[in-house]
């Protein structure tokens, strides 16, 4: 999948209040190569501006990134790239209202930016712990003394599978059909 992140949008709204260090965005723009390189992911990062005329593009730590020029903003750029490879699996990150409906009236899924963001530091936190799956812990959640049924519960815990080891994750009982809408976004979000 091609994530297109709106890399202003989603750094002052996260990193900082306001302006955006050099150094914090050298270590954004590693945080993304060590989660793009996890997920297997081609992540374009779009910021506004730059040096040149037009757009810069630069590989740096795993990922695309892209200093949209003097005379053009990121939302443009994005919007550009969007339409010329709408063919391709695509999510658009952002929280700016104009890029993501956008996005939404040309059939690309956007996901919020402060969200991608904890999905990234959770992706990449665990990574560097090691850890893959999260730990269960089981908990007794009643406050009797009963040794039999503890022992028979803590038996059949065994058995009952985890909520991601099921087959698709989809709960049957629900009574909500998904939208075909919704299907893409669930299924988008599940390979983040």
């Amino acid at each position: 999948m091609i994530i297109v992140v709106d890399a202003y949008n989603i750094l002052k709204q996260t990193v900082s209040g306001g302006w955006v260090s050099e150094r914090e965005r050298a270590r954004f723009i590693k945080q993304l190569g060590l989660y793009a390189k996890k997920k297997g992911h081609t992540i374009v990062l779009v910021f506004d501006g730059g040096d040149a005329e037009r757009a810069v593009k630069e590989y740096i730590d795993g990922i695309y990134v892209v200093y949209s020029g003097i005379h053009e903003n990121a939302d443009n750029y994005i919007k550009q790239y969007i339409k010329k490879h709408k063919a391709y699996e695509l999510l658009l990150v952002s929280s700016d209202r104009d890029v993501a409906g956008w996005a939404d009236r040309h059939h690309i899924e956007s996901l919020d930016s402060v969200e991608f963001y904890r999905l990234v530091c959770h992706t990449v936190q665990n990574s560097k712990a090691g850890q893959e799956k999260p730990i269960i812990q089981r908990v007794k959640t009643t406050l009797s003394d009963n040794p039999e049924l503890d022992i028979l519960m803590q038996e059949e815990m065994v058995h009952i599978r985890d909520k991601s080891e099921d087959g698709d994750g989809s709960r049957k009982s629900s009574g909500h059909q998904e939208s075909k809408k919704e299907k893409q976004m669930s299924k988008k979000i599940k390979k983040l």
